[in-house]
């Protein structure tokens, strides 16, 4: 009986010891996911492409990540995202008729400082960044294409530790891709038009190394 006793300290200081090891200062994360893209809207002369305003399909997403825990509570991380949706005519209510107008790939490379609360296994985490947004809408017009854009990210999500070396991640995304002035119609810096408001979802896998 007491030897058992002994045995089950052992393994709960182990597993204490092994919880305190993930995501150390200096530690790299490399990581990759799939996801939803929530597309949002593109406002009448956000784009020469179509005059009216057109609707960014949902659609599956994926992803990578490189990172490093700077300190134990903040890390720094490069994230790139791709989608291939489409771009419809927008239309009021769930079950609108919305032909597709155009094939459209979006990409994103973007730098993030993120917070993280460490609580055993399961480190949650906020973070907002910077990056850059390529729209790449297939239209014959090659002045059309392949349109690189300043995009604010901010994130909401959690690390969860299968030993110190991998582990599952959530993660949750919301963007602002800024556009510019309309081509018609823009009301100046303040004009909400400018903006392309997406969302994401992802879950994804990585593994962590040093620290």
């Amino acid at each position: 009986m007491a030897l058992r006793r002994v045995l089950a300290g052992v393994l709960v200081l182990l597993g204490v010891a092994g919880a305190s090891a993930q995501g150390l200062p200096g530690s790299v994360e490399v990581g990759v996911a799939t996801g939803r893209l929530y597309g949002g809207n593109l406002a009448a002369g956000a784009t020469r492409a179509f005059d009216e305003k057109t609707t960014v399909d949902d659609d599956i997403l994926k992803g990578a990540w490189l990172g490093t825990q700077l300190t134990p509570d903040w890390g720094l991380e490069l994230a790139v995202r791709r989608a291939s949706t489409k771009l419809t005519a927008a239309a009021p209510g769930v079950f609108s008729s919305r032909p597709a107008l155009a094939g459209l790939d979006i990409a994103t490379v973007e730098v993030m400082a993120l917070r993280v609360f460490r609580l055993g296994s399961f480190h949650p985490y906020a973070g907002a960044g910077l990056g850059i947004a390529n729209l790449d809408i297939d239209v014959p017009d090659e002045s059309l294409r392949d349109n690189d854009r300043v995009s604010l990210a901010l994130a909401g999500g959690a690390r969860f530790y299968l030993a110190r070396w991998v582990g599952l991640r959530f993660d949750v995304r919301g963007r602002g891709v800024y556009l510019g002035a309309r081509w018609e119609g823009d009301e100046g810096w303040n004009d909400h038009g400018r903006w392309l408001v997406n969302g994401e979802t992802q879950l994804g896998l990585f593994f962590s190394f040093g620290g």
